[in-house]
């Protein structure tokens, strides 16, 4: 990626995603996470994008690669913040899944009948999944950046859509992460029962 100026105006958007951006969200996730088991799968991404796109932020960065710039308007993604919605205080592993039928449900929701995995729309809980940014432009506060925009945005939806309130925004995290997000306002309900890539994460939750 060419060398960008973070700082000038405009070099920076954030922006809802959509299913249109499940790609970028891939090269991005591939990026972030070395370790493979660690990855949303393109198909959770697929899902997440098209069940809630309104709780799913992307940040991108505009370069004069103009082949890089023809993959969005708004520049070239470099971080995401993925989530669903869940009925629990904190992440689990059915909050992780992805329901069988979720594209017949999409289609026509009566078809099929409620699953217990993946997106539950009354849920008051926003689970992240995923928050990353890619390791060329890590350092430079772009994920504090998203995050705080993240949860400004969580605020308004919960006070704009009085019939889909938002408590919280609960996500799991390793140890050597539990500073961090200390730092951005979470709280730590420790180890966490979650299961997903072999386990070991953190609860953390930020009070809306």
């Amino acid at each position: 990626m060419d060398k960008i100026d973070l700082e000038a105006p405009g070099a920076v958007t954030i922006r809802p995603l959509t299913v249109a951006d499940r790609d970028a969200c891939v090269a991005v996730e591939n990026a972030c996470f070395t370790n493979p088991d660690h990855r949303a799968t393109p198909e959770k991404f697929s899902y997440r994008l098209t069940a809630c796109p309104e709780i799913c932020l992307g940040v991108f960065v505009h370069t004069t690669n103009a082949e890089a710039l023809a993959q969005s308007s708004s520049g070239v993604m470099v971080g995401h913040v993925i989530a669903t919605r869940c009925t629990t205080d904190v992440l689990t592993d059915a909050s992780m899944g992805v329901p069988k039928d979720w594209r017949q449900a999409a289609v026509d929701p009566s078809s099929v009948p409620a699953s217990p995995l993946g997106h539950q729309t009354q849920g008051s809980t926003v689970a992240v999944h995923s928050l990353g940014v890619v390791p060329s432009v890590q350092g430079k506060g772009l994920g504090t950046k998203l995050m705080k925009a993240y949860l400004e945005r969580m605020a308004e939806l919960s006070k704009t859509d009085k019939q889909h309130k938002i408590d919280r925004v609960a996500l799991i995290c390793q140890d050597y992460l539990v500073d961090y997000y200390k730092k951005l306002g979470f709280a730590s309900n420790g180890p966490s029962e979650a299961q997903f890539g072999g386990g070991g994460w953190f609860d953390m939750y930020y009070a809306i």
